[in-house]
């Protein structure tokens, strides 16, 4: 939803409160009695106007903040994504980089899923993984068959994946049955969203994106109040405004007086 439509909402609901306001106006002629009627009136007028026009805008409001973070900040957002082994790890990467408003793409890590791993061996795993190759910083065995390796920046996969096989297989037996690479990738936040939409196309899975964008949003989603709540605050705010209208006399009155007081003090 662009401005323009959210202008429009805004004072088509505004126009909605005048009706409600000038309809209980005619209280004068109609007789209190019909106060019941006006404020029955206010509440149906509210929840519509709610419904149709001021919940869209609340809706939209993520979206509107995304927009314009999106085109004043400079502060890039993170991608992590999962590439599988079974594809030319390097291309993948190297595709990535090319897209426009990648800054840069590094690899963190490594996800590695076995034969069942003894007991046995999980501490001569842990602690003896960086001598397969130095750009294993960690080797954590999360499971009887799943092993999460960390590793420098920058390293290249297939051959760091390559050499940590040959090693468990020589030393343990275990066999590494398939492999993930997990990379984050730096985005610029004007195109974190295209960058995104287009890497599942070069064989890449997208776990989560971080970064200023995404917190501003998260937070925006978490305060925004409910639908419903939005709506029915909206008929009770058309209950207000015909009540105003109703004894708009009485208020005007009640404020003179009081300017009034104020002055002669």
């Amino acid at each position: 939803m662009g401005t323009l439509a959210v202008i429009i909402m805004i004072i088509l609901f505004i126009l909605l409160m005048a009706f409600v306001f000038s309809t209980a106006l005619l209280t004068p002629l109609i007789g209190k009695k019909n106060l019941l009627f006006v404020v029955a009136l206010g509440f149906v007028v509210g929840i519509i106007g709610g419904a149709f026009f001021i919940s869209p805008v609340f809706n939209d409001i993520p979206g509107m903040v995304r927009g314009f973070h999106q085109s004043t900040s400079d502060s890039p957002e993170i991608i992590e994504a999962n590439i599988s082994t079974d594809v030319d790890v390097n291309k993948v990467i190297a595709d990535i980089k090319s897209l426009e408003g990648v800054e840069d793409v590094k690899t963190v890590g490594i996800t590695l899923k076995t034969s069942p791993i003894p007991s046995n061996w999980v501490r001569d795993l842990e602690s003896r993984a960086s001598t397969s190759n130095p750009n294993i910083t960690a080797l954590k065995v999360e499971s009887d068959d799943t092993i999460q390796v960390s590793t420098t920046p920058g390293a290249d996969p297939p051959s760091t994946i390559q050499s940590l096989k040959d090693w468990i297989m020589l030393v343990s037996g275990i066999d590494v049955t398939y492999s993930i690479v997990k990379v984050q990738v730096t985005v610029d936040p004007s195109q974190v969203d295209v960058v995104a939409a287009k890497m599942p196309q070069l064989q890449a899975v997208v776990i989560d994106i971080n970064g200023p964008l995404e917190e501003d949003v998260s937070w925006i989603q978490a305060v925004l109040p409910d639908q419903s709540n939005v709506i029915l605050f909206c008929g009770f705010l058309g209950v207000i405004v015909g009540l105003a209208g109703v004894f708009i006399d009485s208020i005007l009155q009640g404020w003179q007086g009081f300017r009034d007081k104020v002055k002669k003090e």
